[in-house]
């Protein structure tokens, strides 16, 4: 996996994380947690460029729709690199984080239904 590719998918779970316009201390303990389980595959430097980069764009309160478009543009500029076990497992883990706060919201709902929509595509 490369480092932009680390990068992108930490930013998609934060879109995911922040759709509805707030990121509860849920789902980033979603985020940590689902992540050290269901990406150990990735490399130290992997991880920690996916973490990081959630945490920066956290930090700067990034704005989730331009962190979604920009997520689906790389996707659509690399689709080699979006394996069927990848997408699988950036769907699941967006799932997880979405429901971690009281159930899922519209906002994270509709954001989930469009990732879903443009993983299918590529």
């Amino acid at each position: 996996m490369t480092t932009e590719l680390s990068k992108n998918i930490g930013a998609i779970f934060y879109a995911i994380a922040k759709a509805d316009g707030n990121l509860s201390y849920e789902e980033y303990c979603r985020f940590i947690d689902y992540t050290e389980k269901k990406w150990s595959h990735l490399s130290k430097d992997e991880y920690k460029y996916m973490k990081e980069t959630f945490n920066e764009l956290q930090a700067c309160n990034a704005n989730p729709n331009t962190c979604y478009t920009n997520f689906v543009e790389y996707l659509r500029r690399n689709p080699a690199l979006f394996t069927k076990d990848l997408k699988s497992l950036i769907l699941k883990t967006a799932n997880k984080i979405a429901h971690s706060f009281a159930g899922i919201n519209k906002s994270e709902l509709i954001l989930l239904a469009k990732l879903s929509l443009e993983l299918k595509k590529q």
